[in-house]
């Protein structure tokens, strides 16, 4: 790596573990200045930031404490599918970086429902199992325009977005740029975890 794109992505996300960025990108631009870098500085990308955060939480928890930290956010991405998929007779998939058990850098899960349902009913399911009140967003997507709340719950947010049953055929595409992308079922999520959190 670059020794200025380096230095770079470390401060960026010292700015972000100490919490005073919440969004890596921002922070990238943030710590280039601070650095005294201004335009034309080679910029790390986001992913380098990540990997200086996991490695920054992987020092400061131990490896154990991470893998443990990663697995319940994992079991809590399970328990937020189970419920959609019981409360609404549908499928669900964990997708992007969550699906990959990355949440250096903002914790967020992406969830699709694949299910014919209300939107403002999924809301009303996930503020009834003690999630936060949601916010509402129309996303275009490869199949048209598709509907999204994002709301958290204990620190960890949810992005869901409704998915017509019939776009599972490619489940395995990003919705907005149809590239290939990280996906687990809820079947997969479960077996992937240790069995007291499966």
């Amino acid at each position: 790596m670059n020794v200025v794109r380096d230095r770079i992505a470390r401060r960026a996300a010292a700015l972000v573990a100490a919490g005073r960025e919440h969004d890596v990108h921002r922070a990238i631009r943030v710590a280039a200045e601070s650095l005294g870098f201004m335009r034309g500085a080679p910029l790390p990308s986001d992913g380098e930031v990540r990997r200086h955060l996991q490695g920054m939480a992987e020092e400061a928890l131990g490896a154990e404490g991470y893998r443990a930290r990663v697995d319940d956010t994992l079991a809590f991405a399970a328990e937020a599918m189970e419920l959609l998929e019981r409360a609404f007779m549908g499928r669900t998939l964990l997708c992007g970086r969550g699906a990959r058990g990355q949440f250096d850098g903002g914790a967020e899960l992406h969830v699709r429902l694949y299910a014919r349902a209300d939107l403002a009913d999924v809301a009303r399911v996930l503020v009834d199992a003690g999630f936060d009140e949601p916010a509402f967003e129309t996303v275009d997507t490869v199949h048209g325009k598709a509907n999204r709340l994002r709301t958290a719950q204990d620190g960890i947010a949810l992005a869901v977005i409704r998915c017509l049953p019939e776009w599972w055929e490619s489940r395995d595409e990003d919705l907005v740029t149809g590239r290939r992308t990280a996906t687990r079922t809820l079947d997969e999520l479960r077996n992937s975890l240790p069995p007291a959190q499966g």
